[in-house]
């Protein structure tokens, strides 16, 4: 009974090593995540920069209503 006790064992040992001894499948897909992080970042970075444009597009844009806005009130004032 010992005896077969210990050879479960050494075969589930065996496997489990085997198992373990192969990493390059777990390398490739590690490789895979970090590119596709990356590409993720890189995509992140240029949306921040977008937005940065955007946004200083629309204060620009929200200036020059304002100004509109005063002189079309100034223009209002004249004709009453």
């Amino acid at each position: 009974m010992r005896n077969k006790m210990m050879l479960v064992g050494g075969v589930v040992s065996a496997l489990l090593l085997a198992g373990c001894s192969s990493t390059t499948e777990l390398e490739s897909k590690l490789d895979s995540l970090a590119q596709d992080v990356q590409a993720v970042q890189q995509g992140q970075q240029m949306n921040s920069a977008k937005i940065d444009r955007l946004a200083a597009d629309v204060a620009e844009a929200r200036a020059s209503a304002d100004r509109a806005n005063s002189r079309l009130d100034q223009m209002g004032r004249y004709t009453k």
